[in-house]
């Protein structure tokens, strides 16, 4: 229920017709961790409003005790909105709330939050702009108007499920017909929408239509995320809609790149959206990896590890993309540190996975091993070695020297893994979250140092002279952008009384109508040709007949119902 006022000034309850897909009721940890990002933003909002007023006064004055004070209440407030910053972070650093209970095991993902918004009041602007360019009484249409507000207030809360992406994609195509309604070329429409950066909490007020329809495109695009997240990873199923949706929340986030550009929040600009969609296309090519290792199990056979080796270090490859996007100087003060921390940790880690299954596939029982031929063969396609650097050692037929060649690789992982844990152990954010990654990074070690135990010999100290030859990434699936069809979701023309949108919107010029009546000759009828449905054209005006008076106005005129009306010239109403 919401509260409308009516024209006694009364307040009544009345329904949102747009319950599917919204719940504003219902608390889960990522809605109380959505409230928390709105008062958030409230309250950096004030402390955005005291330091410009601190600092306007610190402009204007001349009284030398009067700029001290200013100048100490202006620290306090600054340091109030550090602080305020850095819970904002933190809880964009939250990677727990967003994760599947079932995938406690799994590596956490990077989930985006939504945009939160204030309410905007269509009601004055619209029924002006009905009567001034339709012609027709704007209180007539005060049940459409109802009807968009109570659409934009469910899309605030929209449920993290199909539904709720449907609510979002209903508003934004709507967003499509108001354009063609109210919003005429090269004019500027009083309509303010304010909508909060998702990731700095700052607040920015426009009444351009783009910036509402771009606000409303990354909610869905975050929203996908949440979805990916959300799904069950420890099921082939789970990862194959998580890939799904992390696909389609870089579809959406891309077209919103392409489409609406100089975005007046750092979230929406270009390097931001290029590193976002880095992120959700390496989440995705990490589920085709988790998939591709829970459908093998925990197999030996060595085209299976080599299979998995190149896999992990496509993965690596894409995470050390987004980890230098995140690091470049137009975003990196923008995103959670927490993001460089986790980007660089499971770049290390999944390389470290990389080496660790050549190593595997090289030590697999003999019987199951190939010929030399073939493993020479095979690992000159899978690694990159460098003919003039000695530390990249050639695989022989000498034991030793195969057992050297496996060693390299597993200190590789050994140091790699000690890297990820370190930067873990600097991350308060992240050690404040959950120790799951921490557990499969101590996993992965001790794997890495029960096959390098294997293989020690008295002459480990060559380890130091040799370095572990590089691998080529390669995938199965190589994970690709989805662009969402967002033209499926059928939605209501709200304003269909003013007629056809082809004929009645913004970009035709409309003047009040005028009256014509014509008498009805018995023979020949009102004297006039119409074509199409309504509305139609006069096509066509007999000679000598009461219609006579229509030649001048031949197909520039529609007629609706009883409305002769035309697009740029004076309007007029035939009564027949």
């Amino acid at each position: 229920m919401e509260e409308k006022v009516n024209n006694n000034g009364q307040h009544s309850k009345v329904d949102n017709p747009f319950k599917k897909g919204c719940n504003p009721s219902y608390v889960t940890a990522r809605s109380k961790l959505q409230q928390k990002r709105s008062r958030l933003n409230d309250d950096i909002i004030k402390e955005l409003r005291l330091r410009r007023g601190a600092e306007n006064l610190l402009r204007a004055t001349g009284n030398k005790e009067i700029k001290e004070k200013v100048l100490i209440e202006l620290g306090f407030v600054k340091s109030k909105l550090e602080v305020l910053r850095g819970d904002l972070a933190e809880l964009n650093s939250s990677v727990k709330t967003y994760q599947n209970e079932n995938s406690s095991q799994s590596v956490p993902m990077i989930t985006l939050g939504l945009k939160e918004t204030k309410d905007t009041n269509f009601q004055t602007v619209f029924m002006d702009y009905i009567e001034e360019h339709y012609s027709e009484s704007g209180s007539l249409y005060s049940q459409p108007i109802d009807k968009l507000h109570a659409l934009r207030k469910a899309i605030r809360t929209p449920e993290r499920s199909e539904a709720g992406i449907e609510l979002l994609i209903t508003y934004y195509n709507q967003l499509g017909l108001i354009q063609k309604r109210f919003y005429p070329p090269g004019r500027s429409v009083p309509v303010y929408f304010t909508w909060y950066d998702s990731l700095t909490g700052v607040h920015i007020t426009q009444k351009t239509l783009g910036y509402e329809k771009g606000s409303v495109l990354f909610n869905i695009g975050a929203l996908y995320s949440q979805l990916g997240t959300a799904q069950d990873r420890g099921s082939v199923s789970g990862l194959d809609k998580a890939i799904d949706y992390y696909q389609r929340s870089a579809g959406v986030l891309k077209y919103l790149r392409d489409r609406f550009t100089h975005a007046p929040s750092r979230d929406m600009s270009t390097d931001t959206l290029t590193l976002l969609i880095q992120l959700m296309l390496s989440q995705a090519q990490e589920c085709v990896y988790e998939r591709m290792i829970l459908n093998l199990g925990p197999s030996t056979k060595f085209s299976d590890c080599i299979v998995f080796s190149q896999e992990a270090a496509m993965v690596a490859s894409m995470y050390e993309e987004t980890h230098n996007a995140v690091s470049s100087k137009s975003v990196r003060n923008d995103v959670p540190a927490s993001w460089l921390t986790i980007t660089i940790m499971k770049s290390n880690h999944y390389l470290a996975m990389a080496h660790y299954y050549l190593a595997s596939a090289l030590l697999t029982s003999k019987e199951l091993l190939p010929s030399f031929n073939e493993i020479v063969e095979m690992l000159e396609k899978v690694t990159k070695r460098d003919a003039k650097s000695s530390k990249h050692i050639q695989y022989t037929e000498d034991k030793a020297r195969q057992r050297l060649y496996c060693r390299s690789h597993l200190n590789y992982v050994i140091s790699l893994n000690e890297t990820a844990e370190k930067d873990y152990s600097f991350c308060r954010m992240l050690r404040s979250n959950d120790d799951v990654f921490l557990n499969v990074l101590h996993t992965a070690q001790e794997n890495a140092q029960t096959l390098l135990d294997k293989v020690s010999d008295e002459r480990d100290f060559e380890d130091i002279f040799v370095s572990a030859t590089p691998i080529v990434p390669k995938s199965t699936q190589l994970v690709q952008i989805t662009v969402s069809d967002f033209s499926k979701f059928k939605v209501e023309d709200f304003f269909a009384d003013l007629g056809p949108i082809s004929v009645f919107s913004a970009q035709h010029e409309w003047t009040s109508p005028r009256t014509v009546k014509l008498t009805k000759d018995e023979k020949n009828g009102f004297g006039f040709t119409i074509k199409g449905d309504v509305p139609s054209v006069v096509i066509e005006v007999e000679e000598h007949s009461s219609a006579q008076v229509l030649r001048s106005l031949l197909r520039s005129y529609y007629i609706l119902s009883n409305f002769l009306l035309h697009a740029y010239h004076p309007s007029i109403c035939l009564e027949l």
